[in-house]
């Protein structure tokens, strides 16, 4: 998937490039194989979707000419998660001498089963499914999984490349519940103009109980915001200070970004907001890429992927963002 395919490609990027985690402009647990019960995500009501407002952000533009207004915003999202409510994964491979280390370095007996010693045939299928092809979905639980991949931190038995030994972690998931995320946008301030560049406000919200481990490229969660228009193949940059936010680079040969993956952890009902302007046509933020081509219709779209603890099956949140400008006379 896009989170784990970003971070497979950190070791080869410079140190410098990789941020930290965030929580926004306002205000998970690592599981490791076998030895525990499997994660079970808890029932609780879900919060109350109101709009919070963000810190302010001060204009840097001098003038008074309006040159552009911006409306009719609209905003649709679609969710993409998991269906199954009981999914089983790889979560650790390690070879025969790397299982001795492990119980040295942690002075743990490592319990390792072989998957033909599996009693109930359905589990075992489960087991050796998940080891064979990466992951086991069902909306039933076979009798004795849960307990087998709770008590047993290594199986062998079923090829996995190079790994003789395979660690499995099995996920309670609620499909029938609402979205964890919740994505929103709003027009902050209609006027473009010299003097008080336009402003669109990108909105997350986690409306579950239990935190949200949101997944994204650089200057996260939106990463850089460009709009597109709807009628031609013209786009602009939405404005903020990208380079002091993450890892990128305005160029003389181009706009440059790290493909580095950053997780922002949002917890129970929290929320964040980000400010975007839209700059006239007269900026001297790189308007190469910040100035809108002309009047017309525009769209911004994206897709974050987000779950709840290191690991877990993701979901996707995807999402499209239209407004018009239009001209001032």
């Amino acid at each position: 998937m896009r989170r784990r395919a970003l971070l497979a490609s950190i070791g080869s990027l410079s140190a410098g490039c990789l941020a930290a985690p965030e929580t926004g402009d306002t205000a998970g647990s690592t599981t490791s194989p076998g030895g525990n019960e499997p994660p079970v995500t808890t029932s609780t009501p879900p919060c109350e979707s109101t709009t919070e407002p963000p810190s302010a952000e001060s204009p840097d533009e001098s003038g008074t000419a309006g040159e552009y207004r911006l409306t009719d915003l609209t905003t649709s999202t679609r969710t993409d998660r998991p269906s199954a409510r009981y999914v089983l994964e790889p979560s650790a491979f390690y070879s025969a001498d790397a299982v001795e280390r492990e119980a040295d370095r942690t002075g743990e007996r490592q319990v390792v089963m072989d998957v033909s010693a599996v009693d109930d045939e359905a589990a075992r299928d489960a087991i050796e499914t998940a080891i064979r092809t990466g992951d086991w979905r069902s909306d039933t639980l076979p009798d004795g999984l849960a307990e087998t991949v709770g008590r047993v931190d290594f199986f062998t038995g079923v090829a996995s490349g190079s790994a003789t030994h395979v660690g499995l972690t099995l996920y309670r998931l609620h499909p029938d519940r609402p979205p964890a995320l919740e994505f929103g946008a709003a027009i902050v301030d209609e006027v473009v103009s010299t003097g008080s560049p336009g402003v669109v406000e990108l909105r997350l919200a986690n409306r579950s109980g239990t935190t949200q481990q949101v997944f994204s490229g650089t200057v996260p969660p939106f990463g850089t915001v460009f709009a597109e228009s709807v009628d031609a193949d013209e786009e602009f940059l939405l404005w903020r200070d990208y380079e002091a936010e993450g890892c990128v680079s305005f160029t003389d040969t181009g706009l440059a970004t790290c493909a580095i993956g950053v997780v922002t952890e949002l917890g129970p009902c929290e929320h964040l907001a980000r400010r975007y302007r839209v700059l006239p046509a007269g900026t001297t933020h790189h308007p190469e890429y910040t100035a809108p081509p002309g009047p017309g219709r525009y769209r911004i779209t994206d897709s974050l992927s987000y779950y709840e603890q290191d690991g877990a099956p993701e979901s996707a949140l995807s999402f499209a963002v239209e407004f018009s400008l239009e001209p001032v006379a």
